[in-house]
């Protein structure tokens, strides 16, 4: 998934910024316009005639106005240079502190807990992974019939282990969750058709795998 670059996201908080000023700036004119010349009679008209009243409705709100317009103006042009010199870059890859490795939860994953879109459904953005593998299981394939979980995979057919034979070996990663709420967060994902057990994997780690529940 792609993200957004730094000048990228200040050029969006800047045009923010600017619509705000220019929106505060209009309420702030035509506010002050009523207060000035709204209590005219039909003989009336302005600008010789006004209303006796507060003006600094009329001052800053022509004052927001200008600067919104000015702003968004400049944060347009500034934007092109900066959507064309920044790309948008690759999901960062998040690398574990030492005190994360000591107290995480060492998930391996086959499947879909790789994706982008599925870390940052159940964890609010990406956990460090390290590639590793599993031996003496061989890979399977479920069809899956929660919506949810497939709305959240984009697939009903996922990938689950079976016991094979000590020359089998499935690759994957493990995922380093550093909270409770992580663990149970997979705990929900995962169907009944799995099971969570703790395995040995390739690296010499232990680490928690979501295995088929007869397996």
């Amino acid at each position: 998934m792609k993200r957004l670059s730094p000048g990228q996201r200040w050029v969006i908080g800047l045009g923010a910024f600017a619509l705000l000023c220019l929106v505060v700036g209009v309420i702030g004119l035509v506010v002050g316009l009523t207060n000035r010349y709204g209590c005219l009679s039909d003989t009336e008209t302005w600008p010789q005639n006004r209303c006796l009243g507060d003006d600094s409705g009329v001052v800053w709100g022509s004052v927001l106005g200008v600067v919104g317009l000015l702003h968004l103006g400049l944060t347009g042009l500034a934007g092109a240079l900066v959507w064309t010199s920044t790309p948008t870059i690759a999901a960062k890859q998040v690398e574990p502190e030492a005190w994360m490795v000591r107290r995480a939860h060492r998930v391996f994953s086959y499947g879909t807990l790789r994706q982008p879109l599925v870390q940052e459904s159940l964890f609010g953005g990406h956990v460090p992974t390290e590639d590793d593998a599993l031996p003496g299981w061989r890979l399977d394939w479920v069809t899956i019939t929660d919506p949810e979980v497939v709305r959240t995979s984009g697939s009903d057919r996922h990938p689950i282990l079976r016991r094979g034979t000590p020359e089998d070996r499935v690759q994957g990663a493990s995922l380093l969750l550093a909270h409770d709420w992580q663990l149970r967060a997979v705990d929900d994902y995962e169907v009944a058709d799995y099971q969570r057990i703790k395995v040995t994997l390739a690296s010499g780690d232990t680490a928690w795998v979501y295995v088929a529940a007869d397996a």
